[in-house]
């Protein structure tokens, strides 16, 4: 059984676009959270997720625009997700923000012989703290787990991939499929085939994306920025 495993899309239609390209038809996608903010396609992207994604948690950006609740994105990253918030709103219907509300913050599912857990940011906060174990300790990582029933924990948030395991658990961040923040621009996913598991990078074109930023309305610093990150991937 072969599972696609990503997260933090970000309304960047032009990777969804890249990963149809270059993954088969998988038997399950799990995603992870954060379809929105950002990016400048959130309605197409929105739309292919409740189309073609059976199992999917909320990110604290997909229930930030939902509900007018505040973001938790890291402190350099906020005002960005400030500044397109009007944006992302403007281009959703109503139906799209009721998906993304109600989205669940965990999933528990069991496929291909393995218990899959899914959150978008930690086992014990799981719409909010950035998780990054692949720096923490041991015990540390052990206490975060202890009460997650899974051989298999999958996590986004950070924008940074990472594969770890702790006893008989697996750990795995896919990075970001859609704003790329581990010191290049290339998207991230995982894949999990028959208990093997594997980050993949996907080299895809960041112009056009970067282009469309200015359609947003955006100040000009904010724009700016926003093109480093998808230019840089930091």
């Amino acid at each position: 059984m072969r599972i696609i495993i990503f997260a933090d899309l970000h309304a960047n239609l032009e990777t969804l676009a890249a990963l149809n390209t270059v993954e088969k038809p998988p038997d399950a996608v799990f995603f992870l959270g954060d379809a929105v903010g950002y990016g400048p396609d959130p309605a197409p992207c929105a739309g292919w997720l409740r189309a073609y994604v059976r199992h999917a948690v909320r990110g604290d950006h997909d229930y930030a625009l939902a509900t007018g609740a505040d973001f938790a994105s890291p402190p350099e990253m906020r005002p960005l997700a400030i500044a397109t918030r009007e944006h992302t709103i403007r281009q959703l219907r109503a139906v799209e923000l009721k998906w993304l509300g109600e989205l669940p913050t965990t999933l528990q599912i069991e496929m291909g012989g393995a218990k899959f857990f899914l959150a978008h940011g930690s086992p014990r906060e799981p719409g909010a703290r950035l998780f990054e174990f692949a720096t923490m300790s041991e015990n540390a990582i052990r206490a975060e787990i202890e009460n997650v029933d899974a051989d298999v924990i999958l996590l986004g948030h950070t924008h940074v991939p990472a594969i770890r395991r702790v006893g008989n658990t697996h750990l795995v961040n896919p990075g970001s499929l859609g704003q790329p923040r581990h010191g290049l621009p290339s998207a991230t996913f995982a894949v999990w085939d028959d208990g093997n598991l594997q980050i993949k990078h996907i080299d895809y074109n960041p112009t056009p994306t970067q282009n469309k930023l200015a359609l947003m309305r955006l100040e000009p610093a904010i724009e700016a920025r926003l093109r480093e990150v998808l230019g840089r991937g930091m």
